[in-house]
């Protein structure tokens, strides 16, 4: 069962609002690029998230593992510059949510325990296109099995063993990176650093694109548990 989130801020206000102008010290991110991350737009390497259903827009979905704030800065409605399902001039929706944070932010992993399931041009190459995505890292979140307790005993107390974690299918997708600090298949854990905000790809400024996506229903809304109810 879902639960449809009333959000606090105008989508299209806050994309308008940063076409336009400037949040803060921050300059303007340019939302005309399109977004669909089709393989026909590239050139690209790796293998682009699936997009989603703007049925989805606002929804909290209860099995999602991944919650709060993608990246070191602080937290504030203001830094959403575009949200899940705005519409791009092309037509196209946008299935993440944009953060206009200064270049070289640290992002976070979201969720207890993830692996690492795509880091694509890694290094500080400017030409790293990616069907407009830019340099970016995908993970994986792991959750508990059933028997997590006996599960953990059984390993000598261990609570990062291997058997009692299986992956859950749910993806977050970090975009338009400076740079990666993670490795394909690498562990991570909620508050690690991943990598750093840049400007790479179809981007006009730099920001994070953070999307998560749903093993059942694609790209979902992050907003939901990026803020709480």
């Amino acid at each position: 069962m879902t639960k449809r989130l009333v959000l606090l801020a105008l989508p299209l206000l806050a994309c308008l609002c940063c076409v336009a102008g400037t949040v803060g010290a921050i300059a303007p991110i340019n939302h005309s690029g399109w977004y669909g991350y089709s393989p026909d737009y590239g050139p690209g390497d790796g293998e682009p998230p699936e997009g989603g259903n703007c049925d989805n827009a606002g929804v909290a979905y209860p099995d999602n593992p991944f919650g709060g704030w993608p990246v070191d800065y602080e937290p504030e409605w203001g830094l959403v510059t575009f949200y899940y399902c705005n519409i791009y001039p092309d037509g196209s929706p946008h299935w993440g949510v944009d953060l206009a944070v200064p270049e070289g932010s640290t992002i976070l992993a979201t969720t207890d325990r993830a692996i690492v399931r795509q880091v694509v041009c890694p290094d500080n190459e400017y030409d790293c296109w990616n069907y407009g995505m830019g340099r970016y890292v995908q993970i994986e979140a792991q959750i508990r099995v059933d028997d997590y307790d006996a599960c953990v005993e059984s390993h000598a107390g261990d609570t990062e063993a291997d058997d009692c974690w299986i992956n859950s299918g749910w993806l977050a997708t970090y975009m338009h990176l400076e740079s990666a600090t993670v490795s394909d298949s690498q562990i991570v854990h909620r508050g690690e650093a991943l990598g750093f905000t840049g400007n790479s790809g179809n981007s006009n400024g730099a920001h994070l694109h953070y999307q998560l996506n749903s093993p059942a229903v694609g790209a979902v809304d992050p907003a939901p548990s990026m803020f709480g109810e």
